[in-house]
């Protein structure tokens, strides 16, 4: 009993500093009184789960070590610096060197310790209540289940097998949980998330100040419960394709189900994300301060400007471009380059040099290579040559994080019409495009056009240019009609499953980019069994391609037991169940291969 007492104590500290972050009056109602520290409050410990570090919004450490890592790996991070040939004919492995360690280890210590304990904690208090005051509660706790989930399927995503059914089990003196497999934790992430949603569907506050309640310390949903369940269902989506090689028979069930309840994330008004509340430290702690610090992997991919946006510069393009044949989120997604003109960087040298000095002087493109056009050392200078992602979206602090959305669960309806054609009639995939394309849009220009950060304002921003600023969203309305329209026909042209679900890979990886390079990562894999054993993408040239990530070192010393189950698995090489392969996928892309 007192090591169940000594674990909800150290929650309730946690409890205090996600407070912080919720409302001053709540801190002030409930730990003005330094007793409160051995009762700790149930609903600030609900707050408290939201908030941690890289679940629903990345922090700072992270973001820095997979923009070196995985944006290079997965070609979201572009360079110039990747363009000199000294570089270019060099073998990366992302998962060496000082960076790479530090990083496969994160996500794994993360789910197993820091994103479970305050849940773990609830638990635990919410055992000793009541029947009434379970009851009155069970919110909290389904709420929590569908967090849990999002943060283990994450996990078991990157590292295939990893502990799960014993996790937090420490207040019980359980201190080395046993590897669950993949497969056994997906289906049961599935069950829960079902459980969840219906829990959820059938419960009515006993009061509208329980409501309010709840309300107030609901960071992700502000008390909506039909976002709650529509969240639990999207990420039934999610999982469910994700098996659509291993268990289709369970996949197409699924998504039937989910199909004829309808209450996903399917419109722009549900999207769901997670918005720092501590803006003074927004930038010192999280995403903004590893991406400001990685600008020199912050380049604009042609891949994504030319291959997937449609958009190819014309002369005169820097004085307005007037055509409607590409994809308007290209304003707000990235910042022309320094004569106001959308040039993204090519991958290979070869193509570097094809097609760079059709835009750019000798030695602008010198001056580019070598860095030379930041005097002052930072990647994010109004001096520098090329185009990068857009400095005004990725760098508003009021930004709500995405965490899931209409964008993903409307291209994954889109994916099933494809690979099962007929079992699901009501799906329109043309319009489930469309309206994919519309809410990725909406995001980026909201968070383009609401930014209000400058040199002088609190927290400061550097170095946000004006040419940065996208088109108000009402002007754009025409724009993007009419290609909304283009890419669906264009999708629906396309005579190949191949050529299809390449398409809507695109643009999951137009959506996604920096900000979820998890999911990107995820579904290239899963996709390799599709496209012949090669991934989906272009990436960085010589990087060679991580099947999974690194179960940390200390699991040999700490868990050996456990550990030696999985110790065979734990290889670069090695693709993780649900792609159904056991050759690894590799990166075509370069000549040092």
């Amino acid at each position: 009993m007192n090591t169940i007492r000594k674990y909800i104590t150290s929650l309730a500290l946690g409890a205090v500093v996600a407070g912080t972050m919720v409302s001053c009056d709540t801190l002030d109602e409930k730990f003005y009184n330094p007793d409160k520290l051995t009762d700790p409050d149930f609903s600030l410990m609900f707050a408290a789960v939201q908030t941690k570090g890289h679940l629903f919004r990345y922090d700072y450490g992270a973001t820095f070590h997979y923009m070196r890592g995985f944006g290079k790996m997965l070609g979201l991070g572009v360079s110039p610096l990747y363009l000199d040939k000294t570089q270019n004919n060099t073998i990366v492995r992302p998962w060496d060197g000082w960076s790479g360690p530090l990083f496969n280890s994160f996500i794994f210590e993360q789910t197993n310790s820091n994103y479970t304990r305050e849940i773990n904690g609830m638990k635990l208090l919410y055992k000793g209540m009541s029947d009434e005051e379970q009851a009155e509660n069970s919110v909290y706790m389904r709420c929590c289940d569908i967090i849990q989930c999002y943060a283990f399927q994450r996990s078991t995503d990157l590292y295939d097998d990893i502990p799960y059914f014993e996790v937090g089990g420490a207040y019980e003196e359980k201190f080395y949980p046993k590897y669950d497999t993949q497969e056994a934790i997906y289906m049961d992430i599935l069950d829960r998330l079902k459980t969840a949603a219906a829990d959820l569907s059938a419960f009515q506050f006993s009061s509208d100040t329980k409501k309010s309640e709840f309300a107030t310390v609901d960071l992700l949903c502000e008390g909506d419960l039909d976002r709650w369940i529509r969240m639990a269902n999207s990420l039934r989506l999610r999982m469910a394709m994700r098996m659509c090689h291993v268990k289709p028979d369970v996949t197409i069930s699924t998504i039937k189900e989910l199909v004829a309840e309808n209450r996903m994330l399917t419109e722009y008004t549900h999207d769901i994300g997670f918005e720092e509340e501590d803006k003074t430290h927004a930038f010192e702690l999280t995403f903004f301060r590893g991406l400001d610090e990685r600008g020199y992997e912050s380049g604009a991919p042609a891949t994504i400007i030319k291959d997937i946006m449609n958009y190819e510069y014309q002369p005169g393009d820097e004085n307005g471009i007037t055509r409607h044949d590409f994809d308007p989120r290209l304003y707000a997604m990235f910042q022309p380059d320094i004569h106001g003109r959308y040039i993204g960087l090519p991958l290979t040298m070869e193509e570097a040099e094809s097609e760079l000095p059709k835009y750019y002087t000798e030695k602008e493109l010198t001056d580019m290579y070598y860095f030379n056009d930041m005097p002052s050392e930072n990647p994010w200078e109004p001096s520098r040559i090329p185009a990068m992602y857009n400095r005004r979206t990725y760098f508003n602090f009021d930004m709500e994080f995405p965490v899931m959305g209409s964008t993903e669960t409307n291209l994954l309806l889109a994916e099933a019409t494809v690979r099962w054609p007929g079992e699901f009639g009501n799906i329109n995939a043309k319009e489930c495009i469309k309206k994919a394309i519309y809410a990725s849009t909406y995001f980026y220009y909201q968070t383009n056009n609401s930014m209000s950060y400058n040199e002088s304002s609190l927290p400061s921003i550097l170095y946000v240019q004006e040419k940065a600023k996208a088109p108000k969203w009402a002007d754009i309305q025409g724009h993007l009609a009419d290609y909304e329209e283009f890419a669906a026909n264009k999708f629906v042209s396309l005579t190949s499953t191949k050529d299809k679900l390449k398409f809507i890979f695109d643009q999951k990886f137009c959506h996604m980019n920096i900000m979820n390079p998890y999911e990107i990562y995820n579904e290239a894999r899963r996709l390799v069994n599709d496209f012949n054993g090669e991934l989906p993408f272009l990436a960085t040239p010589n990087v060679v391609f991580q099947e999974r990530m690194f179960y940390p070192s200390s699991e040999l010393s700490n868990n050996g037991e456990n550990f030696a189950a999985v110790a065979h698995k734990n290889t670069y090489d090695t693709p993780v169940w649900w792609t159904k392969r056991t050759v690894a996928a590799k990166n075509h892309n370069g000549n040092a291969l």
